[in-house]
């Protein structure tokens, strides 16, 4: 069998240093919840109902919710930005995995339930951006490594706890007492 072409590519690709940026980061919150409450909210449509200025555009969906193989996306006035969206792994209760494109980066990202024994669940999140263009470089340099950069954990806890979205005002005053 040739193999010739493929492994000259490989060869090119290794001999040089990548030319997009990769940034890996994983974080986790606990919540005083069973994984059954809070993995119904890790869905294009019922993020809405808790993630301040959340919203989505379903492009396939047999139920309407998050399942494995579901579509969507967000536009530029989204909270996450514009992307466009695709779950790529689902186990009710367990996990979810999605690849979100967008123009300059490429994110994937695993969001996994563990429940503890103490009846808490600790979610967390592994994601990995690539860049797919020298602006998608610029993009992942500004990438934070602080694992304290992540409102979504407090945002999901006062949901869980409220049964509401927390108010802009409120997430803005956490914003800054977090930083002080």
């Amino acid at each position: 069998m040739d193999t010739s072409k493929s492994e000259r590519l490989v060869q090119n690709f290794l001999q040089n240093e990548p030319k997009y940026k990769r940034k890996i980061q994983e974080f986790s919150g606990t919540f005083e919840t069973t994984p059954e409450n809070i993995f119904p909210l890790l869905c294009p449509t019922r993020e809405a109902d808790w993630i301040p200025g959340w919203d989505s555009e379903l492009i396939y969906t047999k139920s309407g919710y998050a399942e494995d193989k579901c579509v969507f996306r967000t536009n530029k006035s989204n909270s996450a930005g514009e992307g466009l969206w695709t779950f790529t792994g689902f186990k009710l209760n367990e996990y979810i995995e999605f690849v979100r494109f967008q123009q300059d980066m490429l994110l994937h990202c695993k969001i996994s339930l563990a429940q503890n024994e103490d009846g808490t669940t600790t979610a967390t999140w592994k994601t990995i951006t690539t860049a797919l263009s020298e602006k998608g470089n610029k993009e992942i340099e500004k990438i934070s490594d602080d694992k304290q950069h992540t409102p979504i954990i407090h945002v999901m806890d006062y949901y869980l706890k409220n049964g509401k979205m927390i108010s802009k005002h409120s997430l803005i005053k956490n914003r800054i007492h977090a930083q002080h």
